[in-house]
């Protein structure tokens, strides 16, 4: 059975609004809450304060970029957030993309696949609790040792969308963090990942995929298409994306898209992202249509959902009061 899971934060439940969000989707049956960060929120501040006010819900970060922090620093903040949450946390990791990191967070954005195995390696020493000296291509650390007492780490997923990140994800990674994807397209992507589980000598079976899926429920569907095209077009236009999108079905789109970016044709590149294409990759429409569609999720294979409710309401109390209906009608669907 699929864990249903929300996102936090979320941009009506900034600050303190984030306790009604965690406290709403633990009361109504909701698994998990699984952050995020690109250019808003950190990913584990969020989850420290939700956990403060929550007992169940199961924490995860996706993801955390790995070039935007060294690994003794990221182990620092994925066992205090642990040890904050009691145990409920997931470390999701993940390469981002070279636009926000070499762009906006000015670091250097090559050899992700290195990194991200160096990173994986680096910070699995550093949970035994031993201290550390790594001399990776890409990793270094000179006799690091953590001084934070804990019993156990957190599981380590990997955030993958090409072939090559979800094998291996399959092969050092605990579980598997994915976004943007479709039902229809996911059967596929996991084999690959089964793949590397299997190279390793994993059960596939075992496999956890956590998916980030934007919704929007009882929400005016003009409206809806309207915003998630332009939100769906900023990342069609980014050449890692593109890349995921053209490999998942649409080439046509994703293509011209880009090629319209690209010339400056920012009307063009709006107008590639098909409604077609929103309402495989979005989930939208009141909550008996939304449930059916999820349950195509968990046919392809996702076990975990991180649900982003929408709305577009005009003022924050607005959208804060109808996403929590919102949260409310999909538990009760």
């Amino acid at each position: 059975m699929m864990r249903p899971g929300i996102t936090i934060p979320h941009e009506p439940f900034q600050n303190p609004h984030i306790a009604e969000l965690a406290r709403t989707a633990e009361r109504c049956g909701y698994t998990d809450a699984w952050s995020y960060e690109s250019f808003g929120a950190d990913a584990f501040n969020p989850i420290a304060a939700a956990s403060m006010v929550t007992t169940k819900l199961r924490f995860g970060s996706a993801i955390v970029p790995v070039f935007s922090r060294p690994a003794p620093l990221i182990a620092m903040s994925a066992i205090t957030t642990n040890q904050l949450s009691g145990g409920r946390f997931i470390l999701g990791l993940g390469i981002s993309t070279p636009n926000i990191m070499q762009g906006w967070m000015g670091v250097p954005f090559r050899k992700p696949v290195t990194m991200m195995k160096e990173t994986v390696a680096a910070i699995r020493q550093i949970f035994k609790g031993e201290k550390v000296t790594f001399n990776g291509e890409m990793v270094h650390i000179n006799g690091f040792r953590i001084d934070i007492p804990y019993d156990t780490p957190p599981p380590i997923y990997i955030g993958a969308q090409g072939s090559k990140m979800l094998r291996i994800a399959g092969e050092i990674g605990d579980g598997l963090i994915v976004n943007f994807v479709t039902p229809e397209t996911l059967p596929a992507m996991l084999e690959h990942t089964r793949e590397g589980m299997r190279s390793v000598g994993k059960d596939p079976a075992t496999l956890d995929v956590a998916c980030r899926i934007m919704l929007a429920l009882d929400e005016d569907e003009g409206t809806v298409r309207t915003i998630f095209k332009r939100s769906l077009t900023a990342y069609v236009t980014v050449p890692q994306y593109n890349k995921f999108f053209r490999e998942i079905g649409f080439e046509n789109e994703a293509g011209t898209a880009i090629d319209a970016w690209n010339a400056g044709d920012r009307k063009k590149a709006l107008d590639a992202v098909t409604d077609e294409m929103v309402e495989h990759i979005f989930v939208i429409g009141n909550a008996a249509k939304c449930k059916r569609r999820l349950e195509d999720y968990a046919r392809g294979g996702i076990t975990t959902t991180a649900l982003q409710f929408s709305s577009f309401a005009p003022t924050p109390e607005e959208r804060r009061k109808k996403i929590l209906s919102a949260i409310e009608k999909l538990a009760a669907a």
